[in-house]
């Protein structure tokens, strides 16, 4: 039997009146998914007695990637190693998830628009070129929570249609954004409800030369970026890569190939999980304590839970 177990206090989704729902991931012991899985395989218990398994069915939540470029200054000389990288994070990752590419200097434009094509998406690839014009990371993010706010306006209750998943490569130098921290709130605070997944690639360029004269090389925005890139990752709990401009061929070596296999990875527990509805012990009220989740007839499963279909 395997048991796990979801922190005391938590508070489950409830459905119905007596109804709570929880969602779970399963891999055997050579790793592939489990897709058949019986309500009598599970035994949920919390602190006030065991609960009953009414239902259990599979639920898959599918995802769709947006991908923000900045194709400034600031990336010009990384402007090969992002095409091979943006190539080999569209090859790795399933087929079945659309995707969305911006350039984001000297304005966010769509390159391509939720497209499923891996030939539309290497075409779109080659329509990136640098711009003179500095990148709008901040303005891409805002234009990106509004539009999630339009399209999942009339969501009130349980899940949007897909899960939101946004791959940034910005730049920390000189930023050509409005930013006002009224906008970058309301900004984050959607990235948050929307529960958007997200991959920072943050390249720090390498500094210009001083004229002769110039008292300093250093523009008076650096450094903007990479707050607001340290706050994304704050409020979306996602990842935040540096990298610096002399190593910016692990664009296409490393860190592009691996955020595909985590996405691809992450497709996989999405669109292969089991939503189980059950019935909480009679008289239990409130946030359910100490909640245990047993799973037998699968010797060496692995399983991660989530209260929201959302998994980690």
């Amino acid at each position: 039997m395997t048991a796990v177990g979801i922190a005391a206090g938590l508070t489950l989704g409830v459905r119905a009146q007596d109804a709570s729902a929880v969602y779970m991931f399963v891999l055997d012991q050579a790793g592939v998914p489990v897709l058949e899985v019986n309500p009598a395989d599970i035994t949920i218990v919390e602190e006030a007695g065991p609960a009953t398994v009414s239902s259990v069915s599979r639920y898959g939540w599918p995802l769709k990637l947006t991908v923000f470029v900045d194709n400034g200054p600031g990336t010009s000389e990384s402007l090969v190693h992002l095409r091979n990288g943006l190539i080999k994070l569209f090859e790795g990752i399933p087929r079945q998830i659309p995707v969305s590419l911006i350039a984001i200097a000297p304005n966010p434009r769509w390159l391509v628009r939720d497209s499923k094509d891996l030939v539309q998406l290497k075409e779109a690839v080659g329509l990136l070129t640098s711009d003179d014009g500095y990148g709008r990371f901040s303005d891409a993010l805002s234009e990106y929570a509004d539009r999630l706010d339009r399209e999942f306006l009339k969501v009130e209750d349980g899940l949007p249609p897909y899960l939101p998943v946004l791959v940034s490569i910005a730049t920390t130098n000189i930023d050509g954004s409005d930013v006002r921290k009224e906008r970058n709130e309301k900004m984050l605070l959607s990235l948050r409800k929307h529960r958007v997944w997200t991959h920072q690639i943050m390249v720090t360029p390498g500094r210009r030369t001083n004229e002769p004269g110039d008292v300093s090389n250093l523009d008076v925005d650096d450094g903007q970026n990479d707050a607001v890139a340290q706050l994304v990752k704050q409020v979306t709990q996602g990842s935040y890569v540096p990298v610096s401009g002399n190593a910016t061929t692990g664009l296409a070596t490393s860190i592009l190939p691996g955020v595909a296999q985590t996405i691809a990875f992450r497709y996989l527990k999405q669109m292969t999980q089991h939503r189980i509805v059950f019935e909480r012990a009679k008289g239990a009220t409130g946030p359910m304590k100490n909640f245990k989740l047993s799973l037998s007839n699968h010797p060496g499963a692995r399983v991660l839970l989530s209260t929201d279909g959302n998994m980690p």
